[in-house]
This record gives structure tokens, C-alpha cells and sequence, in this order.
């Protein structure tokens, strides 16, 4: 089963993307949790463990007070798993480019309940207690104001339920029900905060990270509502299979940002967005191309072939098996295997692995050489569908897509002929063995002079804003 084509089938024969109670349209706060229910129903959402005493602190110490009478040019809403870098926690979507614009904002979230700091932006506003205080609102209401919440719960599992049947089990369109619920109460109480918080910031621009996020969403509300231009910075995959950008023909999201700043123009191709095309804007990525410069500059030491395997999620078992068969196959003395873990794969990678060790494969981990570095050092990349192809893809590596479960969501790489299909460690050694031909524009997944661009379309929506040329409120906005 196709699960986002079914999924956006039903969305348009129950009308789901209109359903609201009380101005809460639930479903679009719960749509892409059952997307990644359905697509990996053995992997639970996990949630880290709460310690009350890190939450006080927060609460005590980052208040997220907005004095009034502001002129914020930008609010940045930054992504919060940071990368440490020189000491310091960076966002690295947006630190680099909020620099350029010192009358400026970077709203900063938690992190698995917690922050990574000290954090290099500057003035920094934290969300924490408009998050916990409705957190803290949702579990009073769900738990004391018993008739109410049966109304509510009642209506969403009645919604679910209906255009659900027969691709969600009853146990998880229960589960669904009550991650709504919960989100009606939070979305009662963050809209009313963080309305009051904006409307005193009153920026010009927002732009956020990762729009599919609940924040992130009930901000594009508001802005629409206030008339502030919304516009998210690309962070990963985005195709025709990730649900958050793909909608029904004619879909009106007040949800969904004004326009996105993309790294290539590839990642147009097949989406289905509720903004028109000339809203997709490619802009490349600042920190990639920074990053890419940096490693291209080392000299390359080891000149064997090197073939990287980049390990992912549920597929992560059947890759390092690969990876173990291929170093079978080959001569050690001309070829190299490197496999890359996942970061969560860190510490217990001798369990999840228990081949892997003493395989003759190097294994690469938490005290390992950077991902970057591993780029730089090879000529060939296996994986699955990971966004890290697409970056192995501006070291102009091989690549070649492990035949999993998902492995068609790079279908567009395999039909341009940029990467090859392959069912087997001997497949893979057979294609390693011939020569590959093609030939492609790095340019068309990285745009060239990312920072410049960035920069550039930001000034001007802000000259745009300034001039009152800029339309206060776009088409995708309107009430439903």
C-alpha cells in the first residue's frame, strides 16, 4: 500500500483538512504522527524521561518576556537539536543567516524536554513556558473536566475512526484520538500566548524550521491571522512520499508556511503543496556548502576504493549484513568498507550490530571521523532514504540504493540515473565493478552561494514589506 496516496485520498473524500472544533482543525495536528505510525508501526514514539528539577529551572530562568514596543525585522524559529561547534551549540539553518539581520529574534524550543547550550544565537526568546504552562493545561482539562473532554474525544474518534477503517487498527485509532485531545487543550492555550507574544514582537517575516511541528504550525496560524509572512527553511528529504508537504488538490492549510526556501530545484519535482510553485524558492544551504568547502580541501590519505554504507532506522540491520558480505567479496588491499552509524546507534551498536564487530568493516561512531569526513574519503555510498544521500551526492559519490521497504522514495534518483538499485552485497560488488556514466549538476540538489541567496530573498520580502507590495494574508490562509 502506497501510504500517502491513501492517506491523501481519504483526506479528500472525508474532507479531514476542514474538520475543526472550537477553531482546532486536529486533524491537521495529528495527520503526520499517523503517517509515521503507518510507516513504521514496530517503532513506537518514545518520550524521554521528564527531570522535574531541569523543567523548574527552565521555568524559573527562561521566562521568554517580550517588552512591548518592539521592531523586530525577523523572527527566527530555530531548529533545537543544535550541532556543537567551537563550544557552543549552533542551529544550523538558521545562526549564520540571522547574523546578517541584527534587528532580529530567534525563538528557541526544547529539546527532548531539555536545551543544548550554551547556544552561539543571539537575542534568544525561549518558548518554555508557554509550552509547559500548556502542557499543564492540557492534563488538567483532560483529567478534571471529564463531560467537556468526552465531547471533544468523542467527535475526533468519530472523525478518525470513519476515514481511518481499514488502514489503522482499532488500538491506534485510539491512540490517535488521545494525542488529538491532548493537542486541542495545548492548541487552546499556546494560540492565545503566543499570539500575545508575537503581536508584541510584530516582525515583518517568520521564518521556522520543520513547519509540520505543533509550534511551528499554530505560529503560521497566527501570522496568518496578523499578516506576517511565514516562509520555512528546508531541513531534510522532501519528495512526493513525505506527507507534510504533499495535500489534496485545492487544499486550503492556514497550517502550512507562505513559502519554502529550498536547497535545490529537484526537490520541486512531484510535490503536492498547498502554495503555488513560485512560492518553492531555491536558495541552497548555507552550512552544507560551508562544510562541503571545508572537507574538500583535505587531502585524501587512504587510496583504496571506499565504499560508505550510511546506516537508517529500521533498515540499519539489513545494511550492516550488506556491508558485512561485501568485505567478504572483496581484496582489503584495494577496496575499503566504512559503515557510518546513526547517531542513535552510538552506544549500543553492539547489540543492534553483534555482526559488525571484528568484521573487518570499520565502524564508524560517536569518537569516529566526522560524516563529512567519511564523504570526503569515499568513492561510493549505500543507503536507503536518507537525507544524507542527497548530501553524499555534492562529493559526487557513487550511489546506490539498498533494496528495503521505502527504498522507492528515491525513485527520482534512480529514474535521473543518478543512483543504482541493488538487492544484494554481490549486486552491489557486480555494479561497483562497472563503470557508471552518468553525469550530473550538483547545482540541481545544492544551489551555488547558498548564504548569498538567503540573504537576498530575505531583504527582499522585508523591502517588499516596507513598500506594502507584499500581500498580507496569502490565498492559503483564509478560514475555513
Amino acid at each position: 500500500m502506497d501510504i500517502v496516496e491513501e492517506i491523501l485520498k481519504r483526506e479528500e473524500k472525508y474532507r479531514l483538512c476542514e474538520k475543526q472544533i472550537n477553531g482546532f482543525q486536529f486533524w491537521q495536528y495529528e495527520r503526520f504522527y499517523i503517517y509515521k505510525n503507518m510507516r513504521t508501526p514496530d517503532k513506537p514514539f518514545m518520550k524521554p524521561k521528564i527531570k522535574k528539577w531541569k523543567l523548574l529551572k527552565h521555568y524559573i530562568t527562561h521566562s521568554g518576556r517580550v517588552r512591548k514596543g518592539m521592531q523586530i525585522d525577523i523572527c527566527f524559529l530555530a531548529h533545537p537539536r543544535r550541532c556543537l561547534k567551537e563550544g557552543k551549540y549552533e542551529c544550523i539553518y538558521t545562526d549564520e543567516i540571522a547574523r546578517k539581520f541584527p534587528d532580529s529574534i530567534t525563538l528557541e524550543r526544547f529539546y527532548e524536554e531539555d536545551h543544548l547550550e550554551p547556544v552561539q544565537s543571539s537575542n534568544i526568546v525561549y518558548m518554555d513556558r508557554a509550552i509547559m504552562e500548556a502542557a499543564l493545561y492540557s492534563v488538567w482539562k483532560v483529567r478534571f473536566c471529564k463531560r467537556s473532554r468526552e465531547k471533544v474525544e468523542k467527535r475526533i474518534h468519530s472523525e478518525i475512526n470513519a476515514a481511518m477503517q481499514g488502514i489503522l487498527t482499532s488500538a491506534q485509532i485510539k491512540e490517535s484520538t488521545g494525542r488529538a485531545v491532548g493537542a486541542y487543550y495545548r492548541y487552546q492555550y499556546t494560540y492565545k500566548r503566543l499570539k500575545k507574544m508575537l503581536t508584541r514582537m510584530n516582525p515583518k517575516i517568520v521564518v521556522e524550521v520543520v513547519s509540520y511541528s505543533q509550534q511551528c504550525m499554530i505560529i503560521n496560524e497566527i501570522c496568518k491571522e496578523l499578516g506576517i509572512t511565514t516562509i520555512e527553511l528546508q531541513h531534510g528529504w522532501i519528495g512526493k512520499n513525505h506527507l507534510a508537504y504533499n495535500y489534496p488538490a485545492g487544499s486550503v492549510i492556514r497550517q502550512f508556511p507562505d513559502k519554502i526556501y529550498l536547497f535545490g530545484d529537484y526537490y520541486k519535482n512531484d510535490i503536492r503543496c498547498p502554495i503555488s510553485k513560485d512560492k518553492l524558492i531555491s536558495v541552497g544551504f548555507p552550512y552544507y556548502e560551508r562544510e562541503l568547502e571545508k572537507y574538500r580541501e583535505h587531502q585524501r590519505m587512504d587510496k583504496r576504493y571506499t565504499v560508505l554504507f550510511l546506516s537508517q532506522g529500521r533498515f540499519t540491520r539489513g545494511l550492516s549484513d550488506a556491508a558485512i558480505e561485501l568485505y567478504k567479496l572483496i581484496d582489503s588491499r584495494k577496496v575499503r568498507v566504512i559503515y557510518k552509524l546513526h547517531p542513535s546507534e552510538y552506544d549500543d551498536w553492539k547489540e543492534i550490530h553483534p555482526k559488525l564487530e571484528n568484521s573487518g568493516v570499520e565502524i564508524v561512531g560517536k569518537d569516529g571521523i566526522p560524516l563529512y569526513d567519511c564523504f570526503g574519503a569515499s568513492d561510493a555510498q549505500v543507503g536507503v532514504y536518507s537525507t544524507t544521500i542527497f548530501e553524499g551526492l555534492g562529493f559526487r559519490l557513487r550511489t546506490f540504493i539498498y533494496h528495503q521497504e521505502f527504498a522507492d522514495y528515491l525513485n527520482g534518483l534512480i529514474e535521473l540515473g543518478i543512483a543504482e538499485l541493488v538487492e544484494s552485497a554481490s549486486d552491489l560488488w557486480e555494479k561497483i565493478q562497472t563503470q557508471n556514466m552518468t553525469d550530473y549538476r550538483v547545482e540541481y540538489f545544492w544551489k551555488g552561494h547558498a548564504l548569498m541567496h538567503l540573504e537576498r530573498e530575505l531583504r527582499s520580502e522585508l523591502e517588499a514589506k516596507a513598500s506594502g507590495d507584499s500581500v498580507r494574508g496569502h490565498t492559503n490562509g483564509n478560514e475555513i
